[in-house]
C-alpha cells in the first residue's frame, strides 16, 4: 500500500494544528515533514510525527513563540529560537539569509533555542531555489564517540549544502556525520530489525547489530567525521549560546526539559559576484564530466550528491509513498487520539499523489 503525499501533509498538519502549532507554522512543518518520506529519508519523516505532537501538545516546545534577531552584524546573524518548533525557527532564520545574502553577498546565522527540525537539506535547498549556495547545520543530543573512545559526546550533527545549478537541478548534500543517522537505528529498533554491522557500538565499545544495544554510533570516516561533528558543534553551540550535546535535552525524553539546540545556517549570493546563469553553466559542465566518467565494474550509474534524493521524490509525487506497519500504527493511534480521520491511501488512477 502507497499513501497520498499531499493528503499526509494535510492530515500531518491537522495533527499538528490540534496541539497547538499555528495554521503557517503546521503547514511548514507538515510539508518538511513528509518531503523526507518522499526524498527517501524515512528516518526523518512521519515516523517522529507522533514525538513532535507530543512535545507541542506537553508545551515543551512553545507553539506561538516567535524566533528574534538578538545581535546583528548585519551579514552575520544571532538569533534566538525562543523554543518555537525547529522547522519555524530555521525556516526564519533562513529566510532573513537569503534577504541579507541579496544586500551584502553572504548572510550566516547561529541559532539557539532551537528544537529539532528535521533533515537539513529542507533549509539548505531554500536558498538554493533563489540561486544561491545555501548551508544548514544543527547540533544533537551526544550519539557519536569521539575517535578512540566509547562514550557518546557530540551529536550525529547533520551538514546539509545544496548549491543551484542550470539544467541539471541543484546538488543537494545533506549528511550525518556518523556513519549513520540516529534516526535509522531508532527506525530499525521500532520496526524490530537488525542494523548493518559497522553503524554502531554497545556501552563496552564492541560493534552490535542489535539496535536496543547501541550505546553509540561511529562517526562516519573514522576522525576525520569526529573532527567535522565536533566543527559543527563549535559553530552551533558554542558561537550560538545553545546547549550542546552533553547538555542538551534528547528529542524523545518528556521529562520536561527543552532541547535548547543549536542550529548554523547561511546564503551566498551567486548572483552578488558573477553571472548565476554562467555559474549554472559551470556546475552543469562539471556534472556531466562526472556523470559521463568511466564507471568502476558493477556500477551502473554515477549519481550526483541529491540525484538519488530528487529522483524517489518525483516518484512519490506519482505513486505517493510506502510506510512501514510500526510507523502505520502510530498514524492511526494519533487519528483516534486527535480525532482527525487517516485516510491517505493512494489511488494511482486518480493523478499524482502531490500538488
Amino acid at each position: 500500500m502507497r499513501y497520498h503525499t499531499r493528503k499526509l501533509k494535510e492530515f500531518c498538519c491537522q495533527v499538528m494544528r490540534s496541539a497547538g502549532l499555528p495554521e503557517e507554522d503546521s503547514r511548514a512543518f507538515a510539508d518538511s515533514l513528509v518531503n523526507a518520506d518522499m526524498r527517501g529519508v524515512a528516518s526523518h519523516g512521519v515516523t517522529r510525527l507522533k514525538t513532535y505532537y507530543q512535545r507541542v501538545k506537553d508545551r515543551l516546545v512553545d507553539p506561538v513563540a516567535k524566533p528574534q534577531v538578538i545581535s546583528d552584524a548585519p551579514a552575520f546573524l544571532l538569533v534566538d529560537g525562543k523554543n518555537a518548533m525547529g522547522v519555524s525557527s530555521a525556516r526564519y532564520t533562513m529566510d532573513l539569509c537569503i534577504q541579507r545574502a541579496r544586500e551584502n553577498g553572504c548572510c550566516f546565522a547561529a541559532v539557539r533555542g532551537g528544537n529539532h527540525f528535521g533533515y537539513a537539506a529542507y533549509f539548505a535547498e531554500m536558498a538554493a531555489r533563489q540561486g544561491m549556495i545555501g548551508v544548514a547545520m544543527a547540533n544533537g543530543p551526544a550519539a557519536i564517540a569521539p575517535t578512540g573512545g566509547r562514550e557518546p559526546l557530540l551529536g550525529t550533527n547533520p551538514l546539509a549544502v545544496a548549491i543551484p545549478a542550470g539544467e541539471s537541478g541543484p546538488l543537494v548534500l545533506d549528511m550525518a556525520t556518523s556513519v549513520v543517522a540516529r534516526g535509522k537505528i531508532t527506525l530499525a529498533r521500532k520496526e524490530g530489525r537488525p542494523i548493518p554491522e559497522g553503524w554502531a557500538i554497545d556501552a563496552s565499545g564492541t560493534p552490535t547489530t542489535n539496535p536496543a544495544d547501541v550505546a553509540c554510533v561511529l562517526p562516519f570516516g573514522g576522525a576525520k567525521g569526529y573532527g567535522i561533528a565536533l566543527i559543527i558543534e563549535i559553530l552551533c553551540s558554542c558561537l550560538s549560546g545553545a546547549q550542546n550535546g552533553q547538555t542538551m535535552g534528547a528529542f524523545y525524553d518528556f521529562s520536561g526539559s527543552q532541547q535548547d539546540s543549536g542550529f548554523f545556517l547561511g546564503a551566498l549570493n551567486v548572483g552578488g559576484v558573477m553571472d548565476g546563469g554562467l555559474f549554472g553553466e559551470r556546475v552543469d559542465g562539471l556534472f556531466r564530466s562526472i556523470k559521463s566518467s568511466p564507471r568502476a565494474q558493477g556500477c551502473g550509474e554515477i549519481f550526483i550528491p541529491g540525484e538519488i534524493e530528487a529522483r524517489r521524490y518525483r516518484e512519490a509525487v506519482e505513486q505517493g509513498i510506502e510506510i512501514s506497519p510500526a510507523v502505520l500504527r502510530e498514524l492511526n493511534e494519533l487519528s483516534e487520539l486527535c480525532c482527525i480521520p487517516f485516510h491517505c491511501e493512494q489511488e494511482l488512477s486518480r493523478g499524482p499523489a502531490a500538488d
